[in-house]
């Protein structure tokens, strides 16, 4: 378990936290928002060991029973809400787990600590049902509501949390991490890093898979040669793509991340922001093929089949489709036959 010097950026929010602490203003009720992966339970349980470390102060002293127990995941005064359904927090999971038992003190520190991952899959009666807790808490009770979505919550539920975001970390910062803690090359670190969009456990992710870096290499040799192939090729990549099906949202977003390269060297002529950085030169040529329009058009077609195939449309249609009409716009603008 990190403890908050250790977890990478937000320092704002890191900050929030040891004043609420230094000044004994901590809440009994807050919402951390960030997207999967960004790092919102370890910035919980950093917390909640802080709240528990026998010596009080801003930081867990990691050596006291609790921050042991903590360390162990198994603080009797800390609970971690589970749910059985993957796609909802029922009513009775709330009730069981939160609303019967916030009434019984804690067993042995100052408070007790509940935190509820994927807090936006609680149902609008587990909302309510656990409204009244956040409304009238005992002293000792604090709620950490994590979530990817606080629109998902009920109007009466935000306006009694603290609302606080995780942000993005540093590219750099991002890239030394997973160099220096998992002995990463630097050249897909830069890759990962860049690809994360500052979502440290994304990186993390992607950098230890064997698939992701399969993926990453199958989806060049695919678009870099895009305007060259031809229509059976398409269909027989498109059988590659399908061993990936679970996949696809990775593959797609690296097709996003190509053309967003594409579209940084066709607007500001460098490749510092690059994320496909090993592929300037083919990104470079396709720049200049492509205008900003199709670029453009190109981006919203990925979007489309993302949606399509979210919403069931048969899968080898849906990139067919999309590969067909990426190579489709390079031919409109000359198709880079010229060499």
């Amino acid at each position: 378990m990190s403890d908050l010097k250790d977890i990478l950026g937000n320092e704002t929010l890191k900050e929030h936290f040891k004043t609420a602490v230094r000044h004994k203003k901590v809440s009994h009720a807050y919402i951390i928002e960030g997207e999967k992966g960004s790092g919102k339970k370890m910035l919980a349980e950093a917390f909640a060991k802080i709240l528990q470390c026998e010596q009080g102060g801003e930081e867990a002293c990691g050596q006291c029973a609790s921050c042991i127990q903590m360390e162990h995941r198994d603080h009797p005064d800390v609970i971690r809400v589970i749910h059985e359904k993957p796609n909802v927090i029922s009513v009775h999971e709330m009730r069981e787990q939160v609303v019967n038992t916030i009434d019984i003190k804690p067993y042995k520190g100052p408070y007790k600590i509940y935190i509820i991952d994927e807090a936006e899959k609680m149902n609008n009666a587990a909302q309510n049902a656990i409204l009244k807790t956040i409304e009238e808490p005992p002293s000792y009770a604090v709620v950490l509501l994590l979530t990817t979505n606080r629109g998902a919550f009920l109007p009466t539920i935000l306006s009694r949390c603290i609302l606080l975001n995780v942000k993005p970390v540093e590219e750099h910062s991002v890239q030394r991490y997973l160099m220096d803690q998992f002995h990463i090359p630097k050249e897909t670190a830069e890759f990962c890093a860049g690809y994360s969009m500052g979502n440290i456990g994304k990186a993390k992710d992607a950098a230890l898979s064997e698939e992701f870096l399969e993926i990453r290499n199958f989806n060049i040799s695919v678009l870099q040669y895009i305007y060259e192939t031809e229509d059976y090729e398409i269909i027989e990549k498109v059988k590659t793509y399908k061993k990936w099906k679970d996949s696809i949202n990775e593959c797609l977003d690296m097709m996003l991340m190509w053309f967003r390269d594409i579209l940084l060297i066709k607007v500001m002529g460098n490749d510092n922001k690059l994320i496909f950085k090993e592929n300037y030169s083919i990104i470079k040529k396709q720049s200049e093929i492509l205008t900003l329009e199709s670029i453009e058009e190109i981006l919203k077609k990925i979007d489309q089949a993302r949606m399509r195939i979210k919403a069931n449309v048969n899968f080898d249609t849906s990139l067919e489709l999309l590969l067909m009409e990426i190579k489709q716009k390079f031919i409109q603008n000359n198709g880079g036959y010229n060499d």
